[in-house]
């Protein structure tokens, strides 16, 4: 874990490490946390029918079909209408010398709450860019320039990307089947991707913090963030990762790192503290039968 931990460092302070922040990192969210847990919440106030509940877009296409857009947008709102207070690690990245491009990989506004704090502090400006759905008629992506305290994307110094849109500023939510059909053609056209983030991602690799990899829509938006960023690319667990899931990672070039969340932000707040460099990391990608590290 200490070697990883020092890369992983090294490459935060560089700017060559793209934090990609899921819905797992809040420890107790006010609002549904993972797409299990919102199909469930969803469910709960809507008469879904049993075998769709705990596939996401499943859920949210039946109730579109019942309430049309407008409801199950609603419904979303009020999923969504409490805002977590920021993760350490949330502050701990905020604090970085350089933050060209982060993810946030779920619908609250955690991650945007911070780094829009620390832009009206005078920090680092920042830009909003999230997924929206085909039915809002704005293209794939819509950028929030106009918002107080945001700044364009190609003169910002952070581009904060919400792949599945966001509930704030502006609600807009990628979610159901038919959204989603545009973020399963990234992995292939990159068309979905908005230009700054490919262009911020080149050369670069990814940090999977708080992303459980539960759901096929979860790791299918992850690769197409991800495709074409050279790496090295880690992902923090808390357990072990079950055969399944070890070897999609394996496959995919994502070195797991097996530590609590807390007790990670507390090694990397150590790292961090320290001189910067940057450690060797071997440049083949992690095999299946590689030993993976662990606290």
């Amino acid at each position: 874990m200490s070697r990883m931990v020092d890369v992983i460092a090294a490459r935060l302070e560089e700017g060559s490490l793209v934090p990609y922040l899921g819905p797992a990192l809040h420890r107790a969210a006010p609002f549904p946390a993972g797409s299990r847990a919102l199909s469930e919440w969803l469910a709960a106030r809507c008469a879904v029918p049993g075998h769709l509940i705990g596939s996401l877009e499943a859920t949210a296409g039946w109730i579109e079909a019942q309430r049309e857009r407008r409801g199950l947008v609603k419904l979303l709102r009020e999923a969504f209408a409490l805002h977590a207070g920021p993760d350490p690690l949330h502050l701990l990245l905020a604090g970085l010398p350089r933050l060209p491009l982060t993810v946030a990989a779920w619908y609250d506004a955690t991650w945007y709450d911070v780094l829009l704090e620390a832009a009206q502090g005078g920090g680092r400006s920042v830009a909003l860019v999230h997924g929206v759905s085909p039915q809002d008629g704005r293209g794939v992506f819509f950028t929030s320039p106009e918002s107080p305290g945001l700044t364009p994307p190609a003169a910002a110094d952070t581009v904060l990307y919400q792949p599945l849109g966001t509930c704030h500023p502006v609600a807009s939510f990628v979610v159901s089947e038919d959204d989603l059909a545009d973020v399963r053609l990234a992995q292939e056209t990159q068309a979905p991707i908005p230009p700054e983030v490919q262009q911020r991602r080149d050369g670069c690799g990814f940090l999977f913090v708080g992303c459980t990899f539960e759901d096929a829509i979860d790791r299918t938006v992850a690769l197409g963030v991800m495709r074409g960023a050279p790496g090295p690319h880690f992902a923090v667990l808390p357990t072990a990762p079950e055969w399944a899931l070890g070897r999609w990672l394996a496959e995919e070039g994502i070195v797991p790192l097996v530590a609590t969340p807390q007790r990670f932000v507390a090694e990397l707040s150590r790292r961090l503290a320290r001189p910067a460099r940057t450690p060797a990391w071997p440049a083949a990608p992690f095999s299946p039968g590689a030993p993976r590290a662990s606290t």
